[in-house]
């Protein structure tokens, strides 16, 4: 039965708290968790609810994480998944919280290869293979993403693309009737 001797505000990027069990273990908590489950030194727990409590809060951290992710550029749930997995997290918690971020809209795959295929094209011109090639390696699913590349990058665009890249590279361009 696990007991809390101490409790310890961490400051920093993200705000811990430092947990300090009786066995000597010390683990880390989200602020939320602390409040929402009452930790606080001389509390006591029962193994199954602690473990309960643990669990919850690993998942609120790997949200905490993904929405800093997020914070900085779309990302697809394979990409996050990636991410996450560098960073230490398991799946086990990787993907309620992922679940959790897509019941509100915040991971989207759908989303993320529209937006992304709009971004390439007008930032980065590239062909429709390479577009489609980056869209798999950020683990997006062909059914997800082919719609979007048929309606936002039509043949005229892709020969457009092509022409600027030749002209770029020195290369002859024929025109419109040579073609």
């Amino acid at each position: 039965m696990p007991k809390i001797i101490n409790l310890q505000l961490k400051f920093g990027r993200v705000e811990r708290f430092i947990v300090t069990l009786d066995d000597g273990q010390e683990l880390v908590f989200t602020p939320e968790s602390v409040a929402q489950f009452g930790i606080a030194p001389s509390k006591e727990f029962s193994d199954n609810e602690f473990l309960k409590i643990l669990k919850l809060d690993q998942i609120r951290q790997a949200k905490d994480q993904a929405m800093r992710f997020l914070a900085l550029r779309p990302h697809s749930r394979s990409e996050l998944i990636r991410k996450m997995r560098e960073r230490g997290y398991r799946m086990e918690v990787i993907d309620p919280a992922l679940d959790d971020l897509e019941k509100l809209d915040l991971v989207n795959d759908k989303d993320f290869a529209k937006i992304f295929i709009q971004n390439e094209i007008r930032l980065r011109p590239i062909g429709r293979m390479l577009l489609r090639q980056k869209l798999l390696e950020r683990g997006v699913v062909p059914e997800v993403f082919e719609p979007f590349l048929k309606d936002l990058y039509s043949a005229e665009q892709e020969m457009q693309v092509a022409r600027q890249l030749a002209e770029k590279a020195g290369l002859p361009v024929p025109s419109i009737g040579e073609a």
